[in-house]
């Protein structure tokens, strides 16, 4: 359940006092951007990268932001204690208003709305079942992948919607059969103590995924490398999993008709990952 206090254009309101015009520019031409911020035991995990990505996003879609990452970082902080939350999820929106309802957006102004709600961790690393989605991604200049736009999740709702039966969730290839990412996680494939995951020019360089490349990895003494990989190889890996700032670390038991088995090295990744999280890391 969405918590009752959020944060618009600069000051804490009741959620259900935030308005929106039917004429608001994203609603019709999908120019809104947006992130997502986990807090752990009340503290934020990875502020800054979340608003400096919020940022880049918006300044691609010609969004003025009136407010410093300062002041995004408190009214985190602010709407956090607000709602009296602990384990949350964070929404940032950047969304054009109303005044011009072409696709233009002429004389129209940015306005910024954060709300939050409940959002526990996971416990362990579960399991899910992808299937291959029946949409493809097209090429890098043709989409801005690096930009968190609501733009790219309309195709992750249809693919969603539309994934086989008995699957949780989709996986997306290129028109080359070269594997992205999933709906809305990046993802990651196993080979003994390697990890190998595709690189970034047609899914979202996520936070989590640089975590995982950049801290975990390390930690943990595993291999990781960037790469193509093409989906007529990823019957060759021992494990897969997928990772976000919403689903954490996802141990991923089946890409179609291909089952992998369960992991240790995944395992530890969820485990590190949660310590890091909670500020536990056993790791340095």
């Amino acid at each position: 359940m969405i918590s009752e206090i959020a944060w618009a254009d600069g000051r804490c309101v009741r959620f259900d006092e935030v308005s929106l015009s039917p004429a608001t520019h994203g609603l019709s031409y999908a120019t809104s951007v947006f992130d997502g911020i986990r807090t752990y035991g009340g503290s934020i995990f990875k502020c800054d990268d979340h608003i400096a990505r919020l940022r880049r996003s918006a300044e691609l879609f010609g969004h003025t932001v009136h407010y410093s990452d300062a002041d995004l970082a408190d009214a985190c902080r602010e709407l956090v204690r607000a709602n009296d939350l602990t384990d949350a999820y964070i929404k940032c929106l950047v969304f054009y208003d109303d005044t011009d309802v072409s696709f233009k957006a002429q004389g129209s102004s940015s306005k910024v709305v954060l709300f939050a709600l409940p959002f526990p961790s996971y416990s362990a690393a579960e399991h899910y079942r992808l299937s291959t989605a029946t949409w493809r991604r097209a090429p890098a200049s043709c989409h801005p992948y690096q930009a968190k736009t609501s733009s790219t999740y309309a195709l992750s709702y249809l693919s969603h919607r539309g994934r086989a039966d008995g699957y949780d969730d989709v996986l997306f290839l290129s028109t080359a059969d070269a594997v992205c990412e999933s709906s809305g996680s990046n993802v990651f494939f196993v080979k003994g103590d390697a990890l190998f995951t595709p690189t970034a020019e047609l899914a979202l360089d996520g936070i989590t995924r640089r975590v995982v490349i950049d801290e975990l990895c390390p930690r943990l003494k595993l291999s990781v490398t960037e790469r193509d990989i093409a989906y007529d190889e990823i019957g060759s890996f021992d494990a897969a999993f997928l990772c976000g700032t919403a689903i954490e670390i996802m141990g991923v038991s089946d890409i179609d008709e291909i089952r992998y088995a369960k992991s240790a090295v995944v395992d530890a990744i969820a485990t590190e990952y949660r310590r890091l999280t909670n500020g536990r890391s056993a790791i340095r």
